[in-house]
């Protein structure tokens, strides 16, 4: 077998692997996409919705009010619960729905919020306006931390890629060099270096993402 059947046969194999692991990437971006978007709008919503409640204004209608300043997906989802509660659900419990399908913590946090402070009493703006500036107080500190993290992952993508670089270099400048790798012994090391280097991204990724704030 020659040497380029040889890296066709591994380029389509990669390729055909990467098909639907790329798909799913590229939805699960969108997702986190829409979320990160969500979750920057959240704060000045909730202040938004507070000052329509000091001006005499309900939940409801201090909701739409928003929905109708603020842009999208915020405003398509708080619209959704507009549109449900007009259909008899409660508010709250419209939010709560919000927050589970999305997976927010800050969201989920509101939610609950809301729900004891329906149960004790209390101002309900003051407690939206807490709500906003603690929001955007854990947003800083999740900036922070993805600036001190940006080492490790540009680490992990330059690591993961640099043999596979200078494979190619090596491939391209002296073709009979690598000659030896592609027959007996040769194979099963490649192959187990390969997943060593997948192996050695997927646990630096890790070790970025396990902080959380």
């Amino acid at each position: 077998m020659s040497t380029s059947t040889i890296f066709v046969m591994l380029f389509v194999g990669v390729g055909l692997g990467r098909g639907p692991v790329g798909g799913l990437a590229f939805l699960k971006r969108k997702v986190a996409s829409r979320r990160k978007a969500f979750s920057a709008q959240l704060p000045d919503a909730l202040s938004l919705i507070a000052s329509s409640l000091s001006a005499g204004h309900t939940f409801l209608r201090a909701i739409q009010m928003m929905c109708e300043e603020s842009e999208p997906p915020l405003a398509e989802e708080f619209g959704r619960v507009v549109s449900e509660t007009r259909l008899g659900d409660s508010v709250v419990d419209a939010l709560d729905r919000i927050a589970t399908r999305l997976q927010l913590r800050d969201l989920q946090w509101v939610v609950q919020a809301i729900r004891i402070q329906q149960t004790v009493g209390g101002k309900l703006a003051d407690l939206l306006h807490t709500l906003a500036d603690f929001i955007r107080a854990r947003e800083e500190v999740r900036r922070e931390v993805m600036v001190l993290t940006a080492e490790g992952r540009i680490s992990a993508w330059v690591l993961g890629a640099l043999p596979l670089f200078l494979l190619l270099v090596i491939q391209v400048i002296d073709p009979g060099y690598m000659k030896p790798m592609y027959h007996g012994f040769g194979i099963p090391v490649l192959i187990v270096t390969g997943a060593l280097i997948v192996a050695g991204f997927v646990v630096i990724q890790r070790m970025v993402k396990a902080i959380e704030v």
